[in-house]
């Protein structure tokens, strides 16, 4: 599942990001056609649901690789049939994009500012560690949050909580990156054998 998905994109922002891009480009409008100055419009939309295509679990991934706690945990010198969990407590992460998308309009080119901020709120579960390489999160609660703007202007927000399945599938982690000065957000529990089968 990615952002984009989670949020119903097109559903929840859409309509009000069609509206503030004709507003911003309205100075422009009487020179183009309708079709054409839609197709401008919409190409800008979809330019700003690209960025929220990127999977919840690789954000999460890629987040978690960056605490001391879980780079322990990830210590490939204990073997690739070693696993181990970890029990999340509450924590928050946070993206800010600013990409700039440019249309031409009778051969002017127009660069339209984007902000886009991605919030995602783990509230818990519990972390599976596999020979070095986060492997799933059990029984995980998650609350998204995601606001979009228009050359500073916020235009659009949606707040909601994520139904995760019971066992979410991380794939192969992000490469550990240096660790940051951040509070705790596990507490390992004790080592149990590759060969527990997995919750379903």
């Amino acid at each position: 599942m990615t952002v984009g998905e989670a949020v119903d994109f097109e559903e929840s922002f859409g309509a009000r990001l069609r509206e503030a891009l004709r507003e911003k480009l309205s100075a422009v409008r009487a020179a183009v056609g309708g079709p054409m100055f839609e197709a401008a419009v919409d190409k800008v939309v979809e330019q700003a649901a690209k960025v929220l295509d990127a999977p919840i679990a690789d954000l999460l991934t890629a987040a978690w690789a960056r605490y001391p706690e879980i780079q322990a945990l990830c210590d490939t010198r204990k073997g690739a049939d070693h696993e181990a969990m970890a029990e999340l407590c509450e924590h928050r992460f946070e993206w800010a994009y600013e990409p700039r998308v440019e249309v031409v309009v009778n051969e002017i080119p127009i660069s339209i500012p984007l902000g886009v901020g991605v919030g995602l709120a783990v509230a818990g579960g519990v972390l599976v560690v596999q020979g070095g390489k986060m492997k799933e999160l059990r029984a995980g609660k998650l609350a998204l949050d995601v606001r979009m703007a228009v050359a500073e202007k916020e235009v659009a927000k949606q707040e909601k909580k994520v139904a995760l399945p019971r066992v979410l599938r991380l794939g192969d982690a992000a490469p550990a990156r240096d660790a940051v000065p951040v509070g705790r957000i596990a507490a390992p529990n004790e080592s149990v054998a590759a060969a527990e089968p997995a919750l379903s």
